[in-house]
């Protein structure tokens, strides 16, 4: 029980907690049984970066011994507001100025239903409670920014495919502009050998 009151809670358990404080606790009760197996890295604590409203969702970073994650509650919009446990790792687009993200329905006691992406997993690479929280911090501002863009495959095989379309109509129009040059270059020599052959046809003795 010591482990789970080390860990920092988002808020005072004398107040009523939101979903964004029962999904610490949750996960907080979690590390407890994660503790002995070799993708727990100890000096890691379960914590909540960044988290902020979007269009009326609340979104941001959870970071756990195992694992940092983007993680979206729903607004009363949203399609999967009312999904349950039943759809429980239902996949679900989530789009932010930076593109489109392919999220996992999850389920935490309390907090209920969340979309969740996967940034690290596991976290050995972190040997700093301070360097997760920088990194988190971090993935949230370029999650923001337009500049970030990151494409889905889905989204990068279709523009792949209109530059290709854009290629081929540029060779063709250009193979087409060649064959009407050669063309008409052609004419030119005909109508020019033309006249040559009448202007020699005419001359006496050109036969």
């Amino acid at each position: 029980m010591e482990k789970l009151l080390e860990q920092p809670l988002a808020k005072p358990l004398d107040k009523p907690l939101n979903k964004l404080d029962e999904l610490v606790v949750h996960y907080q009760r979690a590390a407890l049984k994660m503790a002995d197996l070799p993708v727990y890295n100890p000096v890691l604590t379960v914590a909540t970066v960044g988290f902020q409203d979007w269009t009326g969702r609340q979104i941001g970073v959870l970071i756990t011994p195992w694992f940092m994650n983007l993680i979206c509650f729903a607004n009363a919009d949203d399609p999967w507001y009312r999904w349950g446990e039943q759809q429980i790792g239902h996949k679900q687009m989530l789009s932010l100025p930076s593109g489109q993200y392919e999220c996992l329905y999850s389920w935490a006691e309390g907090a209920e239903g969340y979309l969740s992406c996967s940034l690290f997993s596991p976290m050995a690479e972190f040997e700093q409670q301070s360097v997760a929280l920088e990194t988190a911090e971090a993935v949230m501002a370029a999650l923001f920014d337009a500049e970030h863009i990151a494409l889905t495959d889905r989204q990068r095989a279709m523009q792949q495919a209109q530059q290709e379309q854009v290629a081929e109509q540029v060779a063709s129009e250009k193979q087409t502009a060649t064959a009407q040059s050669e063309s008409e270059g052609l004419s030119r020599r005909r109508f020019m050998t033309a006249g040559l052959s009448t202007e020699r046809h005419d001359q006496p003795g050109s036969e």
